[in-house]
């Protein structure tokens, strides 16, 4: 992003008892329109681990915790919706999730090391993606960013949802405006003074 449409200042990174670990593939990782590193800037308890890098494997300590609720977040043919209610009498969360393109991200599972030991959980489903900055070939699909709010607002409240809506509305339009697919009018927050000049 533009260095004058920076959306940090408009970041108040949350602390929440949910903590998220995103597995972003090395093939996505650097791409403009890769939403991982925005999680890591808006969660306090959050990281993000590089996968698929030749020769390089995944660090694995640290990835599951056994002293919390360790839960992956995919919608494979086994997996259970998620529902704050089966998980508030449990430990704190850890959500697991897989970023990349949907052919990366199903691999996953397999072949991170303890990943098919733990549950793995879906979302319920929901509003078309807003995520206009990649097209999707089905409908239902949403970026990554969009599933962590989303299953953040079922474990924390709809409030933190809200919250990290607003910013990736933010980073999408004002990158759409760069792009010169929207107006500046329509930019949610604004172009901010000098970044039009």
């Amino acid at each position: 992003m533009h260095l004058k449409l920076c959306i940090c200042g408009l970041i108040e990174p949350l602390t929440l008892a949910t903590r998220v670990m995103v597995l972003t593939h090395a093939r996505d990782e650097c791409k403009p329109t890769n939403t991982s590193r925005l999680i890591n800037l808006t969660l306090r308890e959050s990281e993000v681990r590089t996968r698929g890098v030749p020769g390089s494997p995944l660090e694995a300590e640290g990835l599951l915790d056994p002293a919390r609720t360790n839960l992956l977040l995919f919608p494979g043919p086994d997996s259970i919706a998620l529902r704050r209610e089966d998980y508030a009498d449990q430990a704190p969360v850890t959500l697991i999730v897989p970023d990349g393109t949907w052919r990366q991200a199903r691999k996953v599972r397999a072949r991170v090391a303890g990943l098919s030991e733990i549950p793995c959980v879906r979302l319920a489903p929901g509003p078309p993606s807003r995520y206009r900055l990649r097209s999707q070939i089905e409908e239902s699909r949403i970026s990554t960013f969009e599933a962590v709010a989303r299953a953040l607002g079922e474990l924390e409240g709809p409030e933190v949802q809200t919250q990290l809506e607003a910013i990736f509305e933010v980073m999408v339009e004002r990158t759409l405006w760069v792009r010169g697919q929207l107006p500046g009018s329509q930019v949610a927050g604004g172009i901010p003074p000098g970044a039009q000049q």
